[in-house]
């Protein structure tokens, strides 16, 4: 048991850590080309600036503008190569001390090459001229300040935001499980002394639920999983409405690496079985589908309904839970969208979900068993 819980710990832990950042730390990688596109971009601009600031007495000249810029270029590469080799070791020092060695470490590279540009410039009598050594010093260590504060500040920002996410998604999810638990809890309760034997079943299968419900802390899960629930479910369902209630599944190759918010298919499931199956008197078949298309999870429940039945309430309130997570998760990538048709003389109603196949390390956890 002591086991069973440190593994279960271990793997909420793991699960909590993929939904964060993986690289907790204020100071970005600059070693990606949008970064130091970003600083190259960002001092060029500066450099322009302070050309274009000189007195109006002094013409302006394209060879000042080239050397300034070639300089400043050779600190700010020189300062984004030694921040970003020493970034491992930065992040496991409190902040203030990295930001110290960062502040630091800029300034002596800005030394150096202040020092050997002027070298460069005046190779047989070379002096050093201090009084610009303290200027350039001065200028790179005020901005290299503004930006690490910049850095700090847009980190803690997205770490609120993230924060700020994930709370909304718990909220969502919290949302969704007690209205079927309950719901499941009213078939089991129908049951016992019609069919002692289908209640067990019932029993069963909502003790798979809830503790599905329990143990789903990440923001997605394997996909099998999601539809073993949803097929817990249904066979719940199944027991209470018997021949009324037919399922067709129709599912494509699914990688078992492939994610899915929890807590997607079964609440489609049920708005099939309570909006569209239990109203009509000769009952219907759930026909629910899913494949991969174009690097996009495919899903979509059809079922049949009244004619006088709309889109309800309770229906649109579960329909916009799923969407909003979905859209918390993929952005506009992703959709859920609905749509009823009338053929073959009855009334259709399709729920539609589509989002981008998703690789996640989480799941790689689950599916080692550290979940068990």
């Amino acid at each position: 048991m002591d086991s069973h819980n440190r593994s279960e710990s271990k793997s909420r832990s793991i699960m909590i850590q993929t939904q964060h950042n993986k690289d907790d730390f204020f100071l970005p990688d600059l070693g990606s080309g949008q970064s130091v596109f970003m600083l190259v971009l960002i001092s060029e601009l500066f450099v322009l600036v302070q050309v274009l600031a000189l007195p109006g007495d002094i013409d302006f000249s394209w060879t000042r503008l080239a050397m300034l810029s070639l300089f400043v270029q050779w600190i700010v590469l020189s300062s984004s190569a030694f921040l970003y080799l020493a970034r491992p070791f930065l992040k496991k020092l409190p902040t203030w001390q990295s930001v110290m060695i960062s502040l630091l470490g800029v300034q002596i590279i800005t030394l150096l090459l202040t020092l050997l540009s002027q070298a460069l410039l005046s190779p047989i009598h070379f002096e050093p001229d201090w009084q610009q050594v303290n200027r350039n010093l001065l200028a790179a260590l005020i901005i290299s300040a503004m930006l690490l504060r910049y850095f700090y500040i847009q980190y803690e920002v997205n770490l609120q935001q993230h924060v700020i996410h994930n709370a909304r998604l718990d909220s969502l999810q919290a949302n969704i499980r007690p209205h079927f638990l309950f719901n499941s809890m009213n078939i089991i309760a129908s049951l016992i002394q019609i069919n002692p034997e289908k209640a067990e079943q019932a029993v069963e299968d909502l003790s798979d639920l809830f503790r599905a419900s329990l143990q789903n802390r990440s923001a997605v899960v394997p996909i099998q999983k999601e539809i073993q629930i949803s097929e817990s479910y249904l066979r719940i369902e199944q027991q209470r409405l018997g021949d009324r209630l037919e399922i067709q599944w129709q599912i494509g190759e699914l990688p078992d690496r492939l994610a899915i918010p929890p807590f997607t298919l079964q609440p489609l499931a049920e708005n099939a079985v309570y909006h569209g199956i239990q109203p009509l008197e000769a009952g219907g078949c759930i026909t629910i589908s899913i494949n991969i298309d174009h690097q996009m999870v495919q899903i979509s429940v059809k079922n049949p309904m009244p004619y006088t039945e709309t889109i309800s309430k309770g229906n649109q309130i579960a329909l916009n839970n799923i969407r909003s997570r979905l859209e918390m998760l993929y952005g506009s990538k992703a959709s859920l969208t609905t749509d009823i048709q009338e053929h073959s003389g009855a009334k259709w109603f399709t729920a539609q979900v589509q989002y981008p196949c998703r690789w996640d390390n989480t799941i790689d956890n689950l599916l080692t068993g550290t979940d068990h």
